[in-house]
């Protein structure tokens, strides 16, 4: 043999696992093909793509590597390269607002309402867990003084002598993160405080605020940087360092963002600043329209497989209180969701694990795509 052609000498790969077949030609001196000689394979990096003895090349992890086709002294390559399109990471969260219970707390109608919510609540976690998705319950201080004042050992028999967070989060893995309007007298770091009391504390998840230092609601996320006492409970430290909801007053204009950065200062909020030590995360349009927006943008190419897109849906009280609600949940989030993610293309998770896989797989690149 005096030469040996391959099919293709380039093969991209999207995905692991995916195949493609290469097969080779050769032709001695005269140019003539020489159908039964004998052609062996090989792979420079079997850690990145595998070849069988028959040209089967399959992909393995994200790389580059060569083929090589030899038939006698003759010898053909094919470059492969495996990138993986990432799926679009969703958070489903559902904030529970300061005013929640209603009522003033230790009052039979503050009561009532409480274990209504305390039901509601793992009506939602199990609706959650029957899909398989992740589901991130963040409350304000109101909701955690009620369940100090009133999960005693009558209550928390029907929740295996849990109180309600501890149930959620040790059954149906729900995942607990601080909310806070920093009204009433309390503030971040006494709500993360109250998580810690109740069992199901350690979250650094800053579970909204408002992003723009020209309004008066402006939520001075950059003190942040270093712990923050509280003020219901001053002796509390707790430093939070992620950062999520970047909203409005009313969420009346909220900005359209999606990724993953670190924002420089309150004046440069959208410029990442790869020293700073905390991560601000998109939540786009809070949909599922906009979800698939994001995963359309990955399959046409638009952005880049090595940038995090990242969206975030709220799961309102509302819907969580009443059974048309949540039959809603199910048909407009729950199914559409679920079928994006067993076809690979969205990944539910939370944001403390989002922020670490953005870490782990993405290198901690900031990406910000917003519109």
């Amino acid at each position: 043999a005096t030469s040996i052609t391959l099919s293709a000498t380039t093969l991209s790969f999207s995905s692991l696992g995916e195949t493609s077949q290469l097969s080779a030609t050769v032709k001695d001196q005269n140019g003539a093909t020489m159908s039964g000689a004998s052609v062996s394979w090989a792979t420079s990096s079997a850690s990145v793509a595998t070849v069988s003895s028959t040209g089967l090349v399959t992909s393995v992890a994200d790389g580059t590597a060569t083929i090589t086709a030899t038939s006698g002294s003759a010898s053909g390559t094919a470059a492969v390269t495996v990138e993986e399109t990432p799926p679009v990471y969703v958070v489903l969260f559902t904030h529970i607002e300061d005013n929640t219970p209603p009522g003033r707390l230790d009052t039979a109608v503050n009561r009532t309402k409480y274990l209504t919510w305390r039901t509601d609540l793992i009506t939602m976690a199990e609706l959650a867990q029957r899909y398989g998705m992740t589901w991130v319950f963040q409350p304000d201080w109101k909701f955690l003084e009620a369940a100090r004042t009133y999960e005693n050992a009558s209550v928390m028999s029907t929740t295996g002598g849990k109180n309600i967070l501890r149930y959620l989060r040790a059954e149906f893995d729900v995942v607990i993160d601080p909310h806070s309007h920093e009204n009433g007298g309390y503030n971040y770091t006494d709500v993360a405080y109250l998580l810690d009391q109740l069992g199901v504390g350690k979250s650094t998840v800053i579970g909204g605020h408002i992003w723009d230092p020209s309004l008066p609601q402006f939520s001075h996320w950059d003190r942040f940087r270093v712990p923050v006492a509280g003020k219901q409970y001053p002796s509390a430290l707790w430093r939070g360092d992620i950062l999520m909801g970047s909203g409005t007053p009313d969420h009346t204009n909220d900005p359209i963002v999606s990724g993953v950065w670190r924002p420089k200062d309150p004046w440069s909020y959208w410029e990442d600043s790869p020293s700073g030590n905390i991560a601000a995360v998109g939540s786009f349009k809070k949909d599922v329209d906009g979800i698939s927006e994001l995963v359309a943008r990955y399959t046409s190419g638009q952005s880049a497989p090595t940038c995090m897109l990242t969206s975030a849906y709220h799961i309102k009280p509302a819907m969580i209180g009443s059974s048309s609600g949540l039959s809603a949940l199910e048909q407009d989030v729950l199914l559409p969701l679920s079928s994006l993610r067993d076809s690979g293309k969205v990944e539910v998770t939370d944001f403390t694990t989002l922020v670490a896989t953005w870490k782990s797989r993405f290198g901690g690149q900031a990406c910000i795509y917003r519109q």
